[in-house]
């Protein structure tokens, strides 16, 4: 099974070599709208979730991995900061290809996205990025914090690097940064332990609230896979304490979800989080459609009408990507096979 799908995996990437890659859709069914479209984040994507299990491939396997992982590094200067900064955007920047293959979004500066932490950081993840340079990326970060009102002491880190963006936290992505301080065992100072507050208050929400939490994310099978998939490997006593809860919603959602992705992303959860698993039926009920991140055009807007609507599935845009997809079940079949063996 792993060695089927990494080279299904490398041969998406072989058929799609040329200068404009579209490993990813965007779409709404309510819209009948359906586009390709080229960003780095299910490329980036891809890449952490298969360096994770490097370890546990077959020599013939990892001379696989070892090309996809260079075919992919090889795209990432595409997204660089279009001024040379060591931030990335989730579309190309050289030019500016946002929204590509679009009718409408594309011809709009409003539009135009920043440079995001969560790109930056799975590119800083799966890059040769130093301690050094992470630590530059820390000092620039403070310019895009914003008041935390759970906490007295003040700020926590944005979603985006932008001046003229809205500010917003999205739990995913923050776990996502978090998980790069951690790697690189950077001193947590008042900024990163107010985000952390943030991030293990946001748990309670996850049921019922996740576009609260994560409006890019939104599904709370994504959102409980993030905070297991740092929890798995890093300690902070506030997540700690949310273990529990954590396997909780996940057992109680593994109960109800009907689309095999989420229930995937589940059970992976669930081991990552400590609890022993045995295989269970992943196509439960009927198959819904499986997404691995948002947008939401009007929810940066000020106007409580337009957040309002920013909340509700048709006026959302959704985007898949095949290889991200055959990562995730690569990534489960590693994991059980690891907890059978030990």
């Amino acid at each position: 099974m792993i060695s089927g799908i990494i080279s299904e995996i490398a041969k998406k990437l072989s058929q799609n070599k040329g200068t404009n890659p579209t490993f990813s859709i965007r779409k709404n069914d309510l819209w009948a709208y359906r586009r390709d479209d080229d960003n780095i984040f299910a490329l980036a994507s891809t890449l952490f979730i298969l360096q994770q299990y490097a370890s546990l491939l077959s020599v013939n396997q990892k001379k696989i991995f070892e090309d996809i992982q260079a075919q992919i590094l090889a795209f990432y200067p595409n997204y660089q900061n279009k001024d040379g900064r060591l931030t990335y955007n989730f579309y190309p920047t050289q030019p500016s290809g946002h929204f590509p293959n679009g009718r409408l979004m594309r011809k709009f500066d409003h539009f135009r996205l920043p440079d995001d932490i969560d790109d930056t950081a799975l590119i800083y993840l799966t890059s040769n990025y130093s301690k050094e340079q992470t630590l530059w990326l820390k000092s620039h970060l403070y310019g895009f914090t914003d008041q935390y009102a759970g906490v007295e002491s003040g700020k926590i880190y944005s979603t985006w690097f932008g001046k003229n963006m809205p500010k917003e936290q999205d739990v995913c992505a923050l776990l996502n940064l978090m998980y790069l301080f951690f790697k690189h065992h950077i001193d947590l100072d008042e900024t990163d332990k107010n985000t952390l507050e943030f991030i293990g208050n946001s748990v309670d929400e996850i049921q019922n609230n996740p576009f609260k939490i994560s409006r890019h994310y939104g599904h709370p099978a994504l959102i409980i896979y993030h905070y297991a998939r740092f929890i798995g490997e890093n300690s902070y006593q506030i997540l700690d304490q949310k273990k529990g809860l954590l396997i909780r919603f996940a057992k109680e959602l593994l109960i109800k979800e009907k689309t095999k992705l989420f229930r995937i992303l589940l059970e992976i959860s669930l081991i990552k989080l400590g609890e022993k698993r045995i295989k269970s039926d992943l196509n439960f009920g009927t198959e819904k459609p499986f997404y691995s991140f948002i947008g939401a055009p009007f929810a940066p807007f000020q106007s409580p009408s337009l957040r309002f609507i920013a909340k509700k599935k048709w006026s959302q845009i959704f985007w898949k990507s095949e290889i991200h997809e055959l990562a995730l079940r690569l990534e489960y079949a590693c994991l059980f096979q690891k907890q059978n063996i030990v």
